[in-house]
């Protein structure tokens, strides 16, 4: 095969199709062939990586340990000769023709330089999974630095109210910064003077630190555009002050600045649920937000952030129901708490979603009041289905049973923790990601932290319930393969979400409930596991690229569908990925299953 050949068979292969056509170029002509017939041993690799590196242009090859038992099989387009975790760890390993096999191969010493120069290359034949899907980072989409911010306009603290509406006026500002000894103190809006000085009657000679809003929120110029947003829609907040590296005030983020980049965005979105006044235009509304977020993660979103933006638009709807139920209803009759469960609450809801809610009640209801409820309810739920959130299928909705007193809630989770079944953890585990929407908020909080500590003191409910979390194995059949899995209506591909979204969410739930941490977010629970030593921190790092890596391509393809006018789904075919996202598709799933083997180590299982 000519040098011309080698070219255009490397361009197609992993990691060299990732490569500029030159260095392709430069490389191909280093390549030399070999030829094996089947049965036939190719070599021993030890310490990989000094024999050079072997890509199969035809046929197949076995590795095996050193009792010649198989661990892997590699075919065309496969890799060979450098270090490859086998087994949980990197060993020596040898190599036999079980076709006959046509290779090409790269000497030591050009592949050292080679993947010197070239980091994509250097990490994809690192043997650490979570190396090379470190090596991916973050899609650049943009900072807050290539906006066209203004420089701000700023008052002291001592300023009087009525100057600084004189100074928001005449520079056509809707807010203003307020510094003390350089540092900023507050920030007062257009809307703090209606509500808090014209609204209340305070004397406009009044100092402007009497009703600013006091250490508001802040970034740096290298915040990425997508966290900000985020940040200023769960505050609720319309206004963003902006630090260069130094520290010092470089300029105000507004939501007039974010919400022209691009239209539709989810700051006018939820700004226009907050304001619709009957189901039907709510309705209407909601229903944009499958398309939104197709749109940012076509411009480049990580998945973390279209999670949450996704469970900030659901989270708008629910609160624009509940007001508009009671609108209808009254005020309740007690305290209340809508909760969120399952992936809403965990802020990782994506392009299609169902509901799975409940009602925390202050106390036990009479009938009058348990009639209000049941109706609130099922207002809020029948509404959140109009606007596309189908009915939860395990009927996890607070018009269901789950619409209980704060005791009634207690005693359901100590039943299940007390006398844990198998069949009971598994309809549980959900009602560990509870996060608190509307009503009284510390209600809620009262109610998570309780259980908390019940599920830490509980190891025999941990044991049952990581071994249910242990049941959605990743797709890695024998010698690595990807398996994939057949479904009449989508086709054959990989479920996503049950076989690598889900595994991680339910190992970071088990670890989180070890140590009782707060937080429900699965990036945060990894997080904090690794941080009081329930985790390693490398551990820790590798499942959340990994988690990442899987979302982002399953975002990706949900994206694809919605904008192709099919319904998204979560199965997808891992020949339609490049060959670079195949390998670490693989290397992410091999992650869960080291994750999951160290959890049925911890609790015996």
């Amino acid at each position: 095969m000519n040098a011309t050949d080698i070219r255009e068979f490397l361009s197609t292969v992993a990691p060299f199709s990732e490569l500029e056509r030159e260095a392709i170029n430069n490389l191909a002509g280093y390549f030399s062939e070999r030829s094996f017939a089947a049965g036939e041993d190719i070599g021993t690799f030890r310490q990989p990586g000094r024999q050079g590196l072997f890509v199969i242009r035809t046929g197949a090859v076995a590795l095996l340990d050193e009792d010649g038992q198989e661990l892997e099989q590699r075919g065309q387009g496969e890799l060979f000769g450098h270090a490859i975790a086998l087994d949980g760890g990197v060993r020596d390993y040898n190599v036999r023709a079980i076709e006959n096999c046509n290779l090409f191969h790269l000497d030591a010493g050009i592949l050292e330089q080679f993947s010197a120069e070239h980091d994509i290359v250097r990490r994809f034949l690192s043997a650490d999974p979570g190396e090379r899907l470190r090596s991916l980072g973050q899609r650049a989409t943009g900072t807050l630095a290539d906006l066209e911010l203004r420089h701000p306009v700023t008052a002291s603290a001592d300023t009087s109210i009525a100057r600084c509406a004189t100074l928001m006026a005449s520079h056509q500002v809707s807010c203003l910064p307020i510094i003390a000894n350089d540092e900023l103190v507050g920030i007062v809006t257009d809307r703090d003077l209606r509500t808090r000085v014209l609204a209340a009657g305070i004397d406009p000679s009044t100092a402007i630190d009497e009703v600013m809003t006091r250490d508001p929120l802040d970034a740096r110029l290298a915040t990425r555009i997508d966290d900000a947003l985020v940040e200023m829609m769960r505050l609720g907040i319309h206004h963003l002050p902006v630090h260069d590296e130094s520290g010092r005030l470089s300029a105000v983020v507004s939501a007039g600045d974010l919400l022209r980049l691009q239209a539709p965005h989810p700051l006018r979105l939820v700004r226009d649920i907050q304001r619709a006044e009957a189901v039907d235009s709510l309705a209407t509304l909601a229903r944009k937000g499958p398309g939104l977020l197709a749109s940012l993660a076509g411009r480049g979103s990580e998945v973390t952030e279209v999670g949450r933006i996704a469970s900030m638009i659901t989270d708008a709807c629910t609160r624009r129901l509940l007001e508009l139920a009671q609108e209808r209803l009254g005020d309740a009759p007690m305290a209340w708490t809508w909760l969120a469960f399952g992936s809403q609450a965990r802020m990782e809801q994506g392009l299609i979603s169902d509901q799975d809610n409940g009602l925390l009640l202050a106390e036990s209801p009479d009938e009058a009041a348990a009639d209000y409820f049941l109706e609130l309810a099922e207002f809020v739920c029948d509404g959140l289905a109009d606007c596309g959130y189908i009915y939860c299928p395990g009927d996890v909705m607070a018009k269901s049973q789950w619409r209980m007193s704060f005791a009634q809630w207690r005693r359901t989770f100590e039943g299940w923790m007390l006398e844990p079944e198998p069949q009971s953890v598994m309809n549980s585990s959900i009602f560990f990601d509870m996060r608190p929407v509307a009503g009284d908020l510390d209600l809620g909080r009262k109610l998570h932290g309780e259980v908390l500590n019940q599920a830490r003191d509980s190891k025999l409910f941990r044991r049952f319930l990581a071994a249910e979390s242990i049941q959605h194995r990743p797709p890695l059949g024998f010698f690595g393969r990807l398996v994939q899995e057949s479904d009449d209506e989508k086709g054959r591909g990989i479920n996503l979400k049950k076989r690598g979204v889900l595994p991680i969410v339910d190992l970071a739930r088990v670890r989180a409930l070890e140590g009782a941490i707060r937080v429900v977010h699965t990036e945060e629970r990894i997080q904090a596991a690794a941080e009081v030593g329930i985790m390693s921190e490398r551990d820790a790092d590798d499942l959340i690229h990994a988690f990442r890596f899987i979302g982002n391509i399953r975002l990706k393809h949900q994206a694809a569908l919605y904008e192709r006018g099919e319904k998204p789904n979560h199965l997808v075919d891992p020949d339609e990925l490049s060959g670079l996202h195949r390998r670490y598709l693989r290397s992410a799933f091999g992650i869960v299953r080291t994750a999951q083997k160290a959890l049925a180590q911890r609790y015996v299982i």
